[in-house]
């Protein structure tokens, strides 16, 4: 009995000592956490941050990664405003060129579903099946977020691009390159 309460404290410490410092990163809302932001003081932030990043001769992965969640908390706090939309759409950008795929296509999945009317939902939804297509490699995904393109913008200019995706989604990068080649000497 005292071995199984030793051990049972054992763990109980190691539990605690080993909890350290929340470093969970949030990427969706969060209902229970409630800040109030100025509207215009946090555009100031933004606007202000944009600059320094487009000012850096190399891109800072902190300033990047501190827009992403700017331009998230506007879009949280601010849901109705015109401008939200293309922050979560400068967010995702920011997020792939961070390397981080999966984030830009959930924030991409954010802008389709609580902004269905965005005046860029095409290239959205292109952008997105792009992401799965190349970056993630989720064929079956990908597959379904073209068709998806096609059949909400059949007129698109991209569309034959979407509809030539899903029939080489197979092919690696080399693959499709020898396809294309061979293509350009049989014309």
């Amino acid at each position: 009995m005292k071995k199984v309460n030793t051990l049972f404290v054992l763990a109980a410490f190691f539990l605690v000592a080993c909890s350290g410092e929340d470093e969970t990163v949030y990427d969706e809302q969060q209902e229970d956490y409630i800040v109030e932001l100025d509207h215009d003081e946090l555009l100031t932030e933004i606007e202000n941050l944009e600059s320094e990043i487009a000012a850096s001769q190399t891109p800072d992965k902190d300033k990047m990664n501190e827009a992403i969640a700017k331009f998230q908390d506007f879009a949280n706090a601010f849901p109705e405003d015109p401008q939200a939309p293309d922050f979560l759409l400068k967010a995702s950008d920011f997020s792939l060129a961070l390397d981080y795929p999966e984030k830009s296509v959930r924030i991409l999945d954010r802008i389709i579903e609580e902004y269905p009317e965005y005046n860029r939902m095409e290239d959205v939804m292109y952008v997105k099946a792009s992401h799965l297509d190349l970056n993630l490699r989720d064929t079956t995904k990908a597959k379904e977020a073209y068709q998806a393109f096609i059949d909400k913008y059949p007129n698109s200019e991209l569309v034959d691009d979407a509809q030539t995706r899903i029939e080489n989604i197979a092919l690696s990068m080399e693959e499709l390159a020898e396809k294309f080649i061979q293509e350009l000497e049989a014309q």
